[in-house]
């Protein structure tokens, strides 16, 4: 049998750099001595704070707190065949992690739950599924004017990085980080509350950003701004803009009318798949074997194939989005099967009551016979006219 410590450094260096996540790294580095020595414990440094000052505005603090980082994972265990999708926020200015309630803010607190103090990751497989960059406030607090942060680090100097953050939904502001020398750049300010923007990515080496209308500002590297058009679904509606594999996706939550649905609110979806060659959006009828989680603050895309028993082309979302559009608790987690239109909270369905550690509220309280009782609960949006 092959001696895994004594492969030589170039080759544990090449292997450590193919490695995406920070998960995988610290799994690497946990093999052995030798291991760990061939690569840092994190893939890129992160700032600690953000300078963020306009000398034409005292809205802006010039240092904005320190930076986390909220990831969901996807946790195996193939002895039962069984999967957990488990969110978690870690901080770059202290060792602290937490156990976020699924697709929420909230942390999770064990005297509320019996969380078990120590996972031991030898019989579980863990998967990370996507993260998201946030801001805090120096005393620790989410800041109220920013919302998501999105960051690009350079190909030759992982020191150098670039990260766009998107202050009260109006302003894109870049900060970037070369040769020690940091530099912070408004790149652009709506005026009017119609032309909010909704939500901020990094995609192939550029920052992305969709405003209330669709319109959807690319900024690259050397700062120079362009524009792709409006897809042709519903403006002003809640948009998230979601990596799914190669393809960036914009996905747009609308609320569908009382009388299509038998008297209730409920949301609909509509998805739309970026063209890079022909700057547009193109419509997609089907994820595929696509699933979706979209947060409060985090909107990441997953293949069923990680998956034990869930089938792709689902939508899995947080109440808090859109509470004014349903029925149930706005901390439930809602679905939206795309092959049945059927949506829901995630007690009704018992498919996948299992699927979010630790469960919400809930779907924790509610037993199989309740769910089976209250199927017919389960609204449906019609298909949409060929």
């Amino acid at each position: 049998m092959a001696d895994w410590s004594q492969l030589s450094p170039e080759l544990l260096t090449l292997i450590a750099k193919c490695l995406d996540t920070r998960f995988d790294v610290l799994r690497f580095r946990s093999v052995c001595s030798s291991w760990r020595s061939s690569f840092p414990p994190k893939l890129y440094p992160l700032p600690t704070k953000l300078p963020l000052q306009n000398p034409n505005s005292i809205k802006y603090s010039p240092e904005v707190g320190d930076i986390m980082i909220d990831t969901i994972f996807l946790v195996r265990c193939p002895a039962s065949a069984a999967c957990r999708v488990v969110n978690v926020r870690e901080y770059t200015h202290r060792e602290k992690t937490q156990l976020l309630r699924p697709l929420l803010d909230h942390e999770v607190r064990p005297l509320v739950l019996k969380i078990p103090q120590v996972l031991d990751l030898t019989n579980f497989q863990v998967i990370e599924l996507g993260h998201q960059f946030l801001v805090l406030t120096p005393d620790g607090f989410p800041e109220m004017f920013i919302d998501k942060a999105a960051f690009l680090w350079s190909n030759t100097n992982t020191n150098d990085f670039m990260v766009l953050t998107l202050i009260k939904c109006l302003d894109l502001y870049v900060v970037s980080s070369k040769s020690d020398k940091i530099e912070s750049t408004l790149l652009e300010t709506r005026t009017s509350d119609f032309e909010y923007f909704r939500d901020i990515i990094s995609f192939k080496g550029k920052f992305y950003a969709i405003d209330d209308g669709g319109e959807t500002t690319v900024v690259d590297q050397s700062l120079k701004l362009s524009f792709i058009g409006s897809p042709t679904g519903k403006k002003y509606c809640r948009k998230f803009l979601v990596q799914a594999g190669d393809n960036l996706l914009d996905v747009e939550m609308l609320a569908v009318s009382a009388d299509v649905v038998g008297g209730e609110m409920v949301v609909d979806f509509r998805i739309f798949r970026l063209n890079e060659e022909e700057k547009k959006w193109d419509a997609m009828e089907s994820l595929g074997d696509q699933i979706l989680f979209l947060g409060v603050r985090q909107s990441v895309s997953a293949s069923a194939s990680e998956f034990y028993g869930v089938k792709g082309n689902l939508i899995f979302y947080s109440g808090l989005l859109c509470t004014s559009y349903h029925y149930g608790d706005s901390e439930d987690v809602f679905v939206f099967d795309l092959d049945t239109y059927a949506t829901g909270p995630l007690e009704i369905f018992p498919e996948f009551g299992k699927l979010f550690w630790p469960p919400p509220e809930k779907a924790r309280m509610k037993q199989p016979l309740w769910a089976w009782l209250h199927k017919d609960k389960r609204r449906y949006r019609r298909p949409p006219e060929q």
